[in-house]
């Protein structure tokens, strides 16, 4: 296997499991009387996890460029956590269980995201690739464990994840020396809080932290609102989370270079907007059909594709990993205190009204977005340069 497909393999194995946990977790644990509040745990915890552990994921990175031994000891650990819940009974311990597995997977994103735009300048591209292959692998994981969830023992869906990590395991420790390793850069770094005094990088983490609320507070709970109040089935819920990956591939394919043509904060704002207009729509609408597909449209790569350029633009290779840990760090947050709420408004009210505080956040993002955020000015290099005319 070559270097770029032992990337782009391992990249896809490495985010099928989390996809299979994003999709049918909250159905699987409602169905085990759990409250709302428990099952945004699901999220909210390994958040959390994220929200540290990614700084210190990226420093190791940018310390040691050793990326292989981190995703080893990774993908092996998602292995493990789905060849345990098998045995495991009760909505609180399948919690804990996706708790310790959020202690290592929380590294894929810097290490990955690190490895591309280290190895490409163009940085909206290089982010576009990245998402591509971990898209794929959710799309497969939730393609394939829709359609056993609905027809076969649940512990089929376990299986599935345990061959996910197994096999990524496999995929980097027979994948060539330098395929998943960094040279240290010569740069000086700035270190953590000198990168959060920088104030374009802070402002980026704060937005990007209220983008993920609004994303996050309803949908975090769409699959077993669409199962649970809609009444549709859990195949129809595997389709819609494989459809929104699936159409996220060519987002990413698409907006990575967008990225880099037409500028990272127009892509970014559009991103807010479009979660503004996709929970409008979704307060009026209840068929099953139409909210499916609304849910499906690939907004989350604009955000994703357009904040991770930003922070490749303001951080050197010496502190790529780092800026790219705290970038996510602050995503994780969001994406832990947005379920965090919608399980508090759903408890104390209904899923319908975590859709109202969705959309008021949203549109809170797309007007700071507009004041607040900032882009770094790019050196463009004319084609006959690149091409040495």
């Amino acid at each position: 296997m070559n270097q770029r497909l032992a990337v782009q393999v391992s990249t896809a194995l490495a985010f099928g499991p989390t996809g299979i946990i994003w999709a049918f977790f909250p159905i699987l644990l409602r169905s085990l009387s759990a409250s709302y509040l428990l099952i945004a745990l699901v999220s909210l915890i390994p958040a959390i996890e994220t929200m540290g552990l990614s700084l210190g994921w990226g420093g190791i990175l940018d310390k040691t460029g050793r990326g292989n031994k981190i995703l080893l000891i990774s993908l092996l650990a998602q292995g493990v956590g789905f060849s345990v819940f098998p045995v495991l009974k009760r909505p609180e311990e399948f919690v804990l269980v996706v708790s310790l597995m959020g202690l290592f997977s929380s590294s894929f994103i810097p290490v990955y995201a690190a490895m591309a735009t280290l190895s490409n300048q163009q940085y909206g591209r290089a982010i576009g690739k990245f998402w591509t292959a971990a898209l794929l692998g959710y799309a497969s994981a939730t393609l394939l464990g829709g359609i056993l969830y609905q027809y076969f023992p649940v512990n089929s869906l376990f299986f599935l994840g345990a061959i996910y990590g197994y096999a990524g395991t496999l995929v980097v420790l027979f994948a060539p020396r330098d395929a998943l390793t960094l040279k240290r850069s010569l740069d000086i770094s700035r270190g953590y809080w000198g990168l959060l005094k920088q104030r374009n990088i802070a402002i980026l983490c704060l937005l990007s932290i209220t983008v993920l609320v609004s994303a996050s507070a309803f949908n975090g709970f769409f699959t077993l609102y669409l199962v649970h109040v809609l009444n549709g089935s859990r195949l129809t819920a595997g389709l819609a989370a494989t459809g929104t990956t699936v159409l996220g591939v060519f987002a990413y394919r698409l907006v990575g270079p967008l990225n880099d043509k037409i500028g990272r904060k127009p892509i970014f704002i559009l991103g807010a907007a479009g979660y503004a207009a996709y929970f409008t729509i979704l307060y009026f609408v209840t068929n099953v059909v139409i909210v499916t597909f609304l849910w499906i449209l690939p907004i989350y790569p604009l955000v994703q594709s357009a904040s991770t350029a930003l922070m490749s633009d303001y951080t050197s290779g010496a502190d790529r990993g780092k800026g790219l840990g705290l970038l996510e760090s602050a995503i994780s947050l969001g994406g832990g205190l947005g379920p965090l709420a919608g399980g508090l408004i759903a408890d104390a009210a209904q899923l319908q009204a975590v859709i109202v505080f969705s959309l008021a956040v949203a549109l809170a993002s797309v007007a700071s977005s507009q004041i607040l955020l900032k882009e770094k000015p790019r050196i463009t290099i004319p084609d006959s340069i690149r091409a040495g005319t």
